[in-house]
């Protein structure tokens, strides 16, 4: 007899049991835990500013940030627990930096915080090995870049063109490593939303440098239309390959997304009203062509309705 295929999520049980929902809550109250401590800690400093004495500010971050480097070196807790821990302290990282920033006046922009900030969470990152922090140092890379030509180069198109641009191809080719590493099963099941928040994040940047480009004569539209004009098919084609209709319906929407806003600019139309409709009247037929697409796909691939 013919076992069924279990290999695809539809086909999978839909209710986790007592066992997972136990390990669910037991991560996602240890994270909470540490992340409104983490903004406990940033509230204290805003509201209590004026009067804490310059040791106090810097002291109580650094104290805090030791107690938890060292909860993780010397403790016997789970790895996961101490991960998680280490993840909540590169934030006091962040804060540590603001702070000093603050007191002694240093004068430097955002751009240097956050990277003096990166470069220390990479060093976490590559030890620890953590799904999570790895997101945060690519987050904070980003905005690095951003930084960088808003506060640095603003004035050089060129250059602000290709470092903009570059936060896309740093989203991509980490969400391509993703799925290399999940091919081969050198990636956690349990962490496939790591994979999903990279390609999202490459396809919301791509599509929203595009925008900005069609919109603002004066930003340099080759370079976002080549991201988009090489990543969106790939992507297609990598999820009609791997049957994922996760890209087959988020970068159809987002090319939807395009369109709509280049009709809007580039309309002659004076009237408010008719541009309201006729923009209503491509949403409403682009999504209702891409679900019908999906589900007829869903159900050709996986027998479900």
């Amino acid at each position: 007899m013919e076992k069924p295929d279990s290999s695809s999520p539809f086909r999978q049980s839909m209710y986790a049991n007592k066992k997972e929902w136990n390990q669910f809550l037991s991560i996602f109250l240890l994270a909470a835990g540490i992340g409104f401590t983490v903004a406990g800690i940033i509230f204290f400093f805003a509201y209590n500013w004026d009067t804490l004495p310059k040791f106090a500010k810097l002291g109580i971050v650094e104290v805090i940030l030791t107690i938890s480097v060292l909860l993780t070196v010397f403790t016997r807790w789970n790895l996961l627990t101490k991960q998680i821990i280490l993840t909540g302290a590169t934030f006091l990282i962040g804060t540590l930096f603001a702070v000093f920033g603050q007191i002694y006046q240093t004068g430097a922009d955002a751009y240097d915080l956050f990277l003096g900030w990166t470069l220390f969470t990479l060093l976490w990152a590559i030890a620890i090995r953590f799904a999570p922090l790895w997101f945060t140092f690519l987050g904070l890379f980003c905005v690095t870049l951003w930084l960088y030509a808003l506060q640095i180069v603003p004035n050089q198109i060129l250059e602000v063109a290709l470092l903009t641009n570059a936060v896309t191809w740093i989203c991509a080719l980490a969400t391509i490593l993703t799925e290399w590493m999940r091919m081969k099963g050198k990636l956690e099941t349990h962490n496939s939303w790591f994979i999903q928040l990279l390609s999202v994040a490459t396809i919301i940047h791509a599509s929203y440098q595009m925008i900005i480009a069609i919109d603002d004569s004066e930003n340099m539209i080759i370079f976002p239309l080549i991201s988009v004009l090489l990543l969106f098919p790939v992507g297609l084609w990598f999820g009609w390959k791997q049957k994922n209709l996760f890209y087959l319906s988020t970068i159809p929407f987002a090319i939807l997304m395009i369109l709509l806003f280049l009709f809007i600019i580039r309309s002659n139309l004076h009237s408010e009203s008719a541009l309201f409709f006729l923009s209503g009247l491509i949403v409403l037929t682009g999504t209702t062509l891409l679900i019908y697409t999906v589900l007829n796909l869903k159900k050709k691939w996986y027998g479900t309705k």
